[in-house]
């Protein structure tokens, strides 16, 4: 991550948390349906076959920001991204605990440094638990659904994780002053998928792909490789339509919005592969039997 200067440092900690959401519903619904597409036939037919439901919950953490729920929308608004630069280079460590330690010493708080690594691993460790269970219990109808919903919440955090905006302190336009100045640039973006459909969303086999190491790693990886475009998105503001105009993109615009779309369905589905081949090893408590009590 790049250094920052003290005076910089400065701006930052001043900087509000954003209120964007990252893709408008459309552009989430799109990521993950196509995302289970995208998935090879040793996922289970049920999860394969529960696109519908997975697009639907994918839209549910951005409901959780609703200001006639102040405390759930406090809780939830800082999952949806991470202020890049605010962390002046720090590695970020492996757990949730950790890192809520380093934003202590840089005297950050969770909306000037957002939590979207932990939310993406978190929720992929999740769905791979609840995995866990349909591998034990196949026919439960309750742990399938649990999987969809888990599957939908993942699907929306790594969507989040592909929009350059959500990696970086520069959300809605350069901070001056140590603020973003809310030029209208991330809704936008976020806007640009709406005009697609799942079909129209080209992915490759090839990139999709269970994650066998280090998966926090894999997950910064990706974020490391989202945060590169940002300096590309600005030097596309001119190119942007507003928000739901019905104009043909500008070839440029069109290219990075595909580019975006087949990242964030190539990433989803690679957590939901994750997620599925790490349950076989994930080992049920004996206290819970769910042939008894879901009787």
């Amino acid at each position: 991550m790049p250094r920052v200067t003290p005076l910089l440092l400065g701006l930052i900690v001043a900087v509000a948390c954003p209120a964007a959401f990252a893709w408008h519903h459309e552009g989430h619904h799109l990521i993950a349906e196509r995302a289970v597409d995208a998935l090879p036939d040793t996922v289970p037919a049920f999860f394969r076959a529960g696109a519908a439901t997975i697009a639907h919950a994918s839209l549910d953490p951005d409901l959780t920001r609703n200001p006639a729920a102040p405390q759930l929308n406090d809780a939830n608004a800082p999952e949806h991204y991470l202020d890049y630069e605010a962390l002046q280079g720090k590695a970020l460590p492996a757990k949730r605990s950790q890192y809520l330690k380093l934003m202590g010493e840089l005297n950050l708080s969770a909306q000037q440094a957002g939590f979207l690594p932990y939310s993406v691993t978190e929720s992929t460790q999740q769905l791979m638990i609840a995995f866990a269970e349909h591998r034990k219990w196949p026919d439960n109808p309750y742990i399938r659904m649990k999987c969809l919903i888990y599957a939908g919440w993942l699907a929306h955090y790594a969507g989040d994780l592909v929009q350059p905006l959500h990696n970086t302190i520069h959300f809605d336009g350069r901070v001056v002053n140590g603020r973003s100045p809310h030029t209208g640039i991330h809704a936008k973006v976020d806007d640009l998928l709406y005009r697609y459909k799942p079909d129209d969303i080209a992915f490759d086999p090839a990139h999709v792909r269970a994650i066998d190491g280090d998966l926090f790693k894999a997950v910064l990886a990706e974020i490391d490789k989202t945060h590169a475009l940002v300096d590309r998105v600005y030097e596309l503001e001119p190119k942007l339509p507003g928000v739901k105009e019905k104009v043909e993109l500008d070839p440029q615009v069109k290219d990075f919005a595909l580019d975006r779309a087949t990242a964030g369905v190539e990433l989803t589905a690679s957590l939901f592969l994750t997620a599925w081949e790490q349950s076989a090893k994930i080992v049920i408590p004996s206290y819970v039997d769910r042939a008894e009590q879901d009787k």
